[in-house]
């Protein structure tokens, strides 16, 4: 609360043409979001940040509880006291080494396969290959799993064929193309739907914040 009030009052003393204190904003994001799009939405903003990362799956928690004024979030029905501006949708590819791939998917990508090659997972929140093996395979398969809590290093673990796992598409396409990666179901990407929800006691306040957020999701998700 007294985070948010102190939002309200350098937003006031900006438009009263005082000078303003510099305000904390405490925001959820996703780590796939913050390792790619995000960050230049937060230039230029004369505030100081403290980002808290989490699954975009459980951002919303965080409103919840009062303890962020602002999230990314994979659902559109807004958080209770907050308004929701849908972003994009965020594509990820699974993604493996070509050795990696002749070693554990020769004969295709099958459930059996996928069933002993090993998986990259974020953290024990990530659901998101899970659910890609589901609708792949109709089965609810648990193969042998790394966890690696690193955007990055995900991808990088990717190409040193330690395990596959499903990246974003905007880190992995320059990996493709020169096969240092290669796409294990080309026609299969997975969509992750993004929403960036606000405080409405601070949504004013944030305005621009929004603005740009929206402005960079333009440049870099897929459309709604």
């Amino acid at each position: 609360h007294a985070s948010e009030v102190a939002l309200l009052e350098a937003a006031l003393a900006r438009d009263l043409g005082q000078p303003a204190p510099q305000a904390r904003l405490r925001l959820a994001v996703n780590a796939d979001s913050l390792g790619t799009w995000f960050l230049p939405a937060l230039v230029g903003r004369d505030m100081l940040f403290d980002i808290v990362l989490d699954d975009q799956a459980f951002s919303a928690d965080w409103l919840r509880r009062g303890e962020v004024s602002a999230a990314i979030c994979d659902h559109a029905r807004p958080v209770q006291g907050c308004d929701a501006v849908p972003l994009g949708r965020m594509r990820y590819v699974a993604t493996c080494a070509p050795d990696f791939r002749e070693r554990y998917f020769a004969e295709g990508v099958t459930a059996e396969s996928l069933a002993r090659a090993p998986l990259l997972q974020f953290d024990g929140k990530d659901a998101l290959q899970h659910h890609w093996l589901r609708r792949v395979t109709g089965q609810a398969l648990l193969p042998p799993t790394h966890r690696l809590p690193s955007t990055q290093g995900f991808v990088e673990a990717a190409r040193l064929g330690i395990g596959w796992g499903l990246n974003p598409e905007f880190l992995a396409a320059p990996l493709l193309a020169s096969g240092a990666l290669v796409a294990m179901c080309p026609d299969m990407p997975e969509d992750i739907a993004l929403t960036w929800q606000v405080n409405r006691m601070v949504a004013a306040a944030l305005a621009p914040l929004t603005r740009a957020v929206r402005a960079q999701a333009r440049q870099s998700l897929l459309p709604s």
